[in-house]
């Protein structure tokens, strides 16, 4: 098998920087020759990008003004996605192989680097553009000079570079607001660190970076408070008619499923086993594994905890593997001293490695094998979510040429509304009925068609799942007539059914159905 650490000649740091690259050339050769639709959320976040704004439903919103971006040097191209996300995961890995050299050594980082290749939710992460590529390295990045100016190495272009991977990191998502706060807890938690108290421009630089989040708040402000409701729902407790015991388990568990098979089975027992040993020594122990654990162990913790709650995305621990890994990459390289013989681990390593690296693999090379086997779309596909839009976009596109229409309403989720907007030929503006009540995306705070001058004239309707038009729609129109229906593949064993209308004489948009209050 091969060895991973023992010298072949050629230095870490040079290994390092061609596995970085030979893999992001490898993620760009396979993004040009293995194109699908753009996932619900990439498409979601690329129609932001057409309507660029200080805030958005959801999110802060550098991510829509990285899509138009993205979207303007790479001509509106899914490739250009792809190679965006691709770009930012490999200078993420750089980063953090920057930063493992400067806190321990060069082979340190060499480990961290094939340990970050290995993990399988990386592979996803640099192939889907969504907030978390350009989050992870924002807090890769801060990570890194926040050691450096608490070491006093830090010299003017290091505190830049603190203030800006925090400010772009507080627009990407919330989640880096958290990082200040593990700052300080790091700080205040031993005698021997709590004078970095007194590094007055560290502190500084931290609290203006926060001065980022003025355009998302004054947005905020001016469409009440939206985005911090829907983050408050993303803490709600289940309240199904489950036994709550039995469905707090089942998410226990279903969370734990998740984080091993994202960041593979072995490394994550590693991590964790390291998160957990850190945290019962956390002042005992040295100070760089001090410092890795207060960013990995404190915030994992937490949300291991939050899954005995509620439902725990399987993407909010991201930012927190960072400094996990190279804590890992610490322990295997045998600088974090541990009980465990130095052949036990150089095995582990090993194998932790090659599981890794299978799964990721499964990731790029599953949906071309179960392509071939004619089983495209099969419930183990990992795009099986992104099949089946360009179907419902060809078929649409051919009855957009058979019906006069001046404008395109769908009704149901919005990942169909986001899906027409990129897939039709021209990219029109797509325009969402949602029959629930309240506000569930960003379509729904957008001007409707009315606004947009569209009284008098005709739409074209679709409906998922088949039916007829929603009443307060069709009621909305002088009538409505039906075009077609059509059935959609969406992969092995799966159509969905659509049905098609053409709305004649808009009179007025219906008004959005009002949030039903709680009991």
């Amino acid at each position: 098998m091969l060895n991973l650490t023992k010298s072949s000649g050629v230095s870490y740091e040079t290994r390092a920087w061609l596995l970085i690259a030979g893999v992001l050339a490898f993620r760009l050769l396979y993004s040009a020759l293995f194109q699908t639709s753009p996932a619900g959320d990439e498409a979601y976040y690329w129609d932001w990008g057409r309507q660029l704004d200080y805030g958005y439903y959801s999110k802060p919103p550098f991510i829509a003004w990285l899509y138009a971006f993205v979207d303007w040097i790479g001509n509106g191209s899914l490739f250009g996605f792809r190679a965006m996300s691709a770009v930012l995961s490999a200078a993420a890995t750089l980063v953090l192989f920057l930063f493992a050299r400067e806190m321990f050594d060069s082979r340190t980082g060499w480990i961290a680097v094939i340990l970050t290749v290995a993990i399988p939710a990386n592979a996803v992460l640099s192939f889907f553009l969504t907030i978390d590529a350009p989050l992870v390295l924002c807090w890769s990045l801060a990570l890194w000079m926040f050691w450096r100016c608490l070491r006093g190495e830090g010299k003017a272009g290091s505190y830049l570079l603190l203030f800006l991977a925090l400010a772009i990191g507080h627009l990407t998502k919330q989640m880096m607001m958290i990082f200040p706060v593990l700052a300080v807890i790091y700080v205040a938690l031993h005698r021997d660190t709590r004078p970095l108290f007194r590094k007055k421009a560290v502190w500084i630089t931290m609290a203006l970076s926060y001065l980022s989040l003025i355009p998302p708040l004054v947005w905020n402000a001016q469409n009440d408070w939206i985005t911090f409701e829907h983050t408050g729902h993303h803490f709600e407790s289940g309240t199904g008619d489950k036994n709550i015991f039995v469905e707090r388990i089942g998410e226990f568990l279903s969370f734990v499923g998740t984080q091993l098979g994202a960041v593979s089975p072995l490394i994550a027992i590693a991590l964790y086993g390291l998160c957990f040993v850190g945290l019962f020594r956390i002042k005992k122990i040295p100070t760089p594994y001090r410092f890795l654990a207060v960013f990995s162990a404190f915030p994992l913790s937490l949300i291991v905890l939050l899954s005995l709650r509620q439902t725990v995305q399987p993407n909010w621990p991201a930012v927190f593997y960072i400094a996990g890994v190279i804590l890992v990459a610490g322990w295997f390289s045998g600088i974090i001293k541990t009980d465990f013989k130095d052949s036990f681990r150089k095995r582990y390593l090993k194998y932790a490695v090659a599981i890794g690296v299978s799964l990721a693999a499964f990731f790029y090379f599953g949906p071309v094998a179960f392509k071939l086997i004619g089983k495209e779309g099969n419930k183990a596909d990992p795009t099986r979510r992104m099949l089946g839009y360009d179907n419902v976009c060809e078929k649409v596109d051919e009855l957009r040429e058979q019906t006069q229409h001046d404008f395109i309403v769908s009704t149901g989720h919005r990942d169909y509304v986001s899906q027409l907007a990129f897939g039709l030929h021209d990219q029109p503006r797509v325009y969402q009925w949602e029959k629930r009540p309240g506000i569930h995306s960003q379509y729904q705070l957008w001007n409707n068609p009315a606004e947009d001058g569209f009284v008098g004239k005709n739409a074209l309707i679709l409906v998922p799942t088949g039916g007829v038009v929603h009443k307060p729609l069709r009621k909305a129109f002088e009538s409505v007539e039906k075009v077609d229906d059509f059935d959609a593949v969406f992969g092995y064993n799966r159509e969905k059914s659509f049905s098609v209308w053409r709305g004649i004489g808009l009179k007025e948009w219906p008004k959005l159905p009002e949030e039903k209050p709680a009991h």
